[in-house]
C-alpha cells in the first residue's frame, strides 16, 4: 500500500510544469511522459501472460527515454506497422499513426497516445496539457473491452474517465 500510494506521488509530481523553451519542452516533456507509461505498469492489470514488452508505433518522440524509465525491465520495441506490436503490453501510438488504432482492437494493449481526443478516438490513455502540466484522459470502456483492468487510484489522477 505505501508503495502504491509512494507511486501515486510520483506521477502526481510528474504532472508538473514541463519547461518553457520549445526544444527542452519537448525534452522535458517525453521524458515525464516516459515516466507516466512506466508507471502505468502498476496500475494495469493484463489478462495472461505478460511479456514486459512497449512498442511506439509510428514516430518516436522519446528517444532513449523509454527504455531509461523501464529500468531495463521491459523491452521497448518500435515499428510502424500494429501488427509487429501486437504482442506488447503498452503501445504508444505516435501522432502519425493515429489510424491505426483499430488495428489493435484484437489485442489486449494498453494504447497510449498524445493530443486532445486520442482517449476519445478509441485509445486507452491519451496525455494533454493543462497549461504547461502534462495530465492523462483514460477510455474506460475500450480498456475493458481489451480485458484490462485499471486501478481506481489511476483513474482518480485522470483529468477525465470515459466510460
Amino acid at each position: 500500500m505505501l508503495l502504491r500510494l509512494l507511486i501515486i506521488v510520483a506521477l502526481w509530481c510528474l504532472a508538473g510544469p514541463v519547461g518553457r523553451l520549445h526544444a527542452e519542452k519537448t525534452m522535458e516533456e517525453y521524458e515525464a511522459k516516459a515516466k507516466f507509461i512506466a508507471n502505468f505498469v502498476q496500475f494495469v492489470k493484463w489478462p495472461g501472460a505478460t511479456t514486459k514488452m512497449v512498442g511506439i508505433l509510428g514516430d518516436d518522440p522519446f528517444g532513449e527515454k523509454l527504455e531509461k524509465a523501464f529500468g531495463g525491465r521491459w523491452t521497448v520495441k518500435r515499428s510502424r506497422r500494429p501488427e509487429d506490436l501486437k504482442n506488447c503490453q503498452i503501445v504508444f501510438v505516435a501522432k502519425s499513426e493515429r489510424g491505426a488504432l483499430s488495428a489493435l482492437a484484437d489485442s489486449h494493449a494498453l494504447t497510449v497516445g498524445d493530443g486532445a481526443g486520442f482517449a476519445k478516438q478509441g485509445g486507452m490513455i491519451g496525455f494533454v496539457f493543462e497549461g504547461e502540466n502534462v495530465r492523462f484522459e483514460i477510455n474506460l470502456g475500450v480498456a475493458k473491452r481489451a480485458q484490462l483492468v485499471i486501478d481506481a487510484n489511476l483513474l482518480k489522477l485522470a483529468r477525465l474517465v470515459i466510460n
